[in-house]
Order: structure tokens, then C-alpha cells, then sequence
């Protein structure tokens, strides 16, 4: 979500985007008091998320759940390798070759949400977000968006791959 909000707070996606990213933080917004009441904690700052969501005020978006992200922080660590080996990279190049490069090499435009080049993005956010948006997985239709489908050292060689990729 704080990734969406920073993207939509930079103002340099199309409109399309800009939508697909405003639909995708709707949605995310609908789930988070589940999420939170699970996690035994108050789920009312999510009315504020809705707030700024309606404004469009995505820095003051990105204010209001930055407590959020400091009492659930997602910790990546094990999907974030400093000495990636022959073997990993070897993994996520095939992985990337048979399950992403369809949609995720080609040029990406002004939709509603664009597969970009991952080897590009992975160099344009921070590393725990790049990891997070794979863990979370696809978006798609209905066949592919319902879960990731990879294993942890599978999403740990697909970040090596692409965090090594010229």
C-alpha cells in the first residue's frame, strides 16, 4: 500500500494507472480491519486510510499507515539474499523465463495495472517493498491473482535474479 501511495504521490503514471493503483488500494483497504482485528489491534485508523484515500492525498496517505507499517512491519530477510549463488540465479531465470517474462517483458503502458519489467523495478523502490509486492503476488485475472504460487527460496532467487540483472 505505501508503494502505491508513493507512486500515485510522484504523479508520473498515466491515468489508467493512476486508477489501477487508486482500485488496488480500495481493495487493499477492504480487507485491513480483518487483517488487523486478527492481529488483535484496533482496525479504526483504516477510516482515516478511506479519508485520505477519497482526497487523493496520498502523502497524507502515507502518514496515516505509516504506524501501521512500524507495528507490522514486514521483515523480508529471508527473502533477501546479499551473496545470491550460481545455483539461485540459475533458478530465477528459469522461473522468470517460464512464468513472468509473458507479461513482465513486455513494453509496459498506460493501464490499469502494468506488468513492468521487474529487473527495472527492483532498481526504481526499495528492496523489503520489491519483495513484498512478489510475496503478495500477481495481479491478474482470476486464474492467477488468488495466491503467490512460489516458495520462499523461489521468490528469494526470482529477487536475486532481477537484483542482478544488467
Amino acid at each position: 500500500m505505501a508503494g502505491d501511495a508513493r507512486r500515485l504521490a510522484t504523479g508520473a503514471s498515466g491515468p489508467l494507472e493512476r486508477e489501477g493503483l487508486v482500485k488496488r488500494l480500495s481493495g487493499a483497504l477492504a480487507s485491513l480491519p480483518l487483517l488487523l482485528r486478527r492481529a488483535d489491534d484496533d482496525a479504526r485508523p483504516v477510516a482515516a486510510l478511506r479519508a485520505t484515500l477519497a482526497r487523493g492525498d496520498w502523502r497524507a496517505f502515507a502518514a496515516a499507515l505509516a504506524p501501521l507499517r512500524q507495528r507490522h512491519a514486514f521483515d523480508a530477510r529471508a527473502l533477501l539474499t546479499a551473496a545470491p549463488t550460481p545455483d539461485m540465479l540459475a533458478l530465477g531465470a528459469a522461473i522468470h523465463r517460464t512464468t513472468c517474462a509473458g507479461c513482465h517483458d513486455a513494453a509496459g503502458g498506460d493501464t490499469l495495472l502494468p506488468a513492468f519489467d521487474l529487473s527495472r523495478q527492483i532498481k526504481s523502490m526499495p528492496r523489503e517493498e520489491f519483495a513484498a509486492r512478489l510475496l503478495l503476488g500477481v495481479r491478474g485475472d482470476r486464474t492467477i491473482a488468488w495466491h503467490n504460487p512460489f516458495s520462499d527460496a523461489e521468490l528469494a532467487a526470482l529477487i536475486a535474479w532481477y537484483a542482478a540483472a544488467r
